[in-house]
């Protein structure tokens, strides 16, 4: 008897997830800018022509790797643009540490795959940016969202303020785990962060009360 449509779908959906999730485990390795397709087959366990069915070209595959993890790391990024509960100074810490905290658990590797895999490449790049880097610049614009709305921070261009707050400390990961620069200049990533929220409140936060300075007055003889 032979299998109706939608089993035959579902057998291919739960074969590309197999398949998308051990190459998930090869492309997050040091090597993945240089590793070919045949390699790619060989860490799935799976024929080269059955890898090019379920998954295309070695860019596209690349590419739905990105969007599981993207799928994968969703509740994380929607946490972060949930309306917040703390003040500005403590939410923007609140960020900055959870971010840290994420690079470390292993979101510095997907960013280090979508950077050396996706810069100057038109299949790539655009992938990296649709389900890693975008979304989580997007959770931060909508959070500074929040705080503006509740009057806490000055309307701003939420999409410059956020780069400038979280580009450092991505910068700084990628220099001191991703490119050895723990021991070639170390910096501890938790100074990045409390500078980094300490220089975005006196750039971006509301401006300080001016107090009136007192006013003297010079007595007269009569």
């Amino acid at each position: 008897m032979a299998r109706k449509t939608g089993d035959r779908n579902r057998d291919y959906n739960q074969k590309r997830e197999q398949i998308l999730a051990a190459l998930q485990q090869r492309l997050l390795k040091e090597d993945a800018a240089r590793v070919s397709m045949s390699e790619l087959a060989a860490a799935a366990d799976v024929s080269l022509s059955s890898l090019r069915h379920h998954v295309g070209t070695r860019a596209e595959a690349i590419g739905a790797v990105l969007e599981r993890l993207g799928r994968l790391g969703a509740p994380f990024t929607q946490s972060l643009a949930a309306p917040p509960q703390e003040p500005l100074a403590e939410s923007l810490r609140k960020v900055m540490a959870s971010l840290l905290l994420g690079l470390r658990m292993g979101v510095l590797e997907i960013h280090a795959l979508g950077i050396a895999t996706g810069l100057r490449d038109r299949a790539v790049g655009p992938a990296y940016l649709n389900q890693i880097l975008e979304p989580t610049l997007g959770c931060v614009e909508t959070r500074l969202g929040h705080h503006i709305a509740r009057g806490e921070l000055p309307p701003c261009d939420v999409r410059l303020a956020t780069l400038s707050l979280l580009s450092p400390l991505i910068l700084a990961a990628l220099h001191q785990t991703g490119l050895g620069g723990d021991c070639v200049r170390p910096l501890p990533l938790e100074r990045v962060c409390d500078e980094q929220v300490e220089r975005f409140l006196r750039a971006y936060g509301p401006a300080p009360t001016q107090q009136q300075a007192p006013t003297t007055t010079t007595a007269t003889t009569q």
